[in-house]
């Protein structure tokens, strides 16, 4: 995981993480994101999630 040091919300730093549908970089904030196996995995959009949500053994590694 990567952190942006430029960038600040809400005084809290913001952290890039890779969509695993489409390897887009979003940050942790997004609304769109869902919980696996224990590990939570974060999306651009809706539809890569729900993407992930059909087969999410074919994007998790």
């Amino acid at each position: 995981m990567e952190v942006n040091l430029k960038s600040l919300f809400n005084g809290s730093l913001l952290m890039k993480v890779k969509d695993p549908v489409c390897g887009m970089d979003v940050d942790d904030t997004t609304p769109y994101k869902f919980s696996y196996k224990g590990k939570t995995y974060y999306f651009c959009s809706p539809m890569c999630m729900a993407e992930f949500k059909k087969r999410p053994e074919k994007y998790i590694k």
